[in-house]
């Protein structure tokens, strides 16, 4: 897959398989998926799991194979998984995941680190089969000889290696403003050992606000902190070898749990622009109105940055919503549907990849 421009690093919940499924086939040829696997939800009032692992993964296979049809190369991490909540019947989870994976025909490489626990160290032991990726933030390669260590435990030779380069939060406007991003990122790749030997350097980091809670009502943007850097080293000649673009989407890199049994969720829209992201806030949809999103749709269709219905599914499906908000202001029906927080996920993710694909096609030829 030497065409792969882009890693998006996903979470398998429903709505990003979906907005994978319905990627064209231009755009899957593009990318790598790097799967997180999810944590075992919690009970909010007691923190004790709902589910074990084995139930949470049931169907894993159907699910992962209905959404990379036609994508030839996944990663899947375990990095979320909570051992402590690992129940004594469960097939360790990345096993599990990866296992299904593969039974279901997917060419599935494992992801690791040498900071990784004991136990899930052991599990990628038996489940590389001669590759693997590494995904380094900091602190891993903070010890390069920690590094190499675990490379000669894989017994796996540099070019069938995949290394990505985390940057998760840390680049926030300040840190870019000031210039410390990307001599963070240049001095972790450029003095990555055996640089030029790995298969693919990648270089992910996600900027997107962990919550909403500190935007008010109405239309704001932030800078797409993380593509504002990886442009600029790209622009520039520092860089010793080529990276691939990895962000995060229209998501924070953490994984936050429901705080409450009954979340209150705004209607709130995350469209993806051109050096932006575009939050459009609305009020908590149980009380205010689902038909707020309707509303975002139509904001969205007559907003500078929209790329048009052709565009992709999720461009489509925010122009259907913006016709039937339009239907439901002459005549409000109860008929009349505008989606959830899980269907604008969806569609947010499927614009937001496309449009990465895009902008690395038509910029940089990738």
């Amino acid at each position: 897959m030497e065409g792969a421009s882009y890693v998006p690093i996903l979470k398998t919940k429903r709505a990003e398989f979906s907005a994978i499924t319905q990627l064209t086939p231009r755009v899957k040829s593009k990318i790598i998926p790097l799967f997180e696997i999810e944590p075992v939800p919690l009970d909010p009032d007691t923190d004790v799991p709902n589910k074990t692992y084995d139930i949470l993964l049931n169907g894993f296979d159907r699910k992962l194979a209905a959404a990379c049809a036609n994508i030839p190369f996944i990663y899947i991490d375990g990095i979320l998984i909570d051992e402590q909540f690992i129940d004594a019947g469960d097939t360790y989870p990345i096993t599990n995941a990866i296992t299904q994976a593969r039974m279901a025909g997917l060419h599935v490489v494992p992801v690791s680190s040498p900071t990784r626990t004991v136990s899930y160290l052991r599990e990628i032991d038996s489940l590389v089969q001669g590759e693997v990726c590494l995904r380094l933030t900091t602190i891993d390669l903070a010890n390069p000889q920690l590094v190499s260590a675990y490379i000669s435990r894989l017994n796996i030779s540099h070019q069938n290696i995949d290394v990505v380069i985390d940057l998760r939060d840390s680049v926030s406007e300040e840190s870019w403003q000031s210039g410390r991003s990307k001599m963070l990122a240049l001095g972790l790749i450029n003095n990555l050992q055996n640089l030029n030997s790995f298969r693919r350097v990648i270089l992910a980091a996600g900027s997107f606000p962990v919550d909403l809670s500190q935007i008010s009502i109405g239309v704001h943007c932030q800078p797409r902190f993380e593509w504002h850097l990886w442009q600029n080293l790209c622009r520039g000649a520092e860089l010793a070898r080529g990276v691939i673009y990895s962000d995060y989407g229209v998501q924070h890199p953490d994984y936050t749990r429901l705080a409450t049994r009954s979340p209150s969720v705004s209607a709130s829209v995350r469209y993806t622009g051109n050096d932006d992201f575009w939050v459009f806030r609305g009020q908590v949809a149980n009380q205010y109105g689902y038909d707020q999103y309707g509303a975002h749709a139509q904001a969205i269709v007559a907003h500078r940055e929209y790329s048009g219905a052709a565009f992709s599914v999720g461009d489509q499906d925010i122009n259907d919503y913006a016709v039937t908000h339009a239907q439901y202001l002459q005549n409000p029906l109860p008929t009349h549907k505008f989606g959830s927080a899980e269907v604008w996920r969806r569609i947010g993710q499927n614009h937001h990849i496309t449009k990465v694909v895009d902008q690395l096609a038509s910029l940089y030829g990738l």
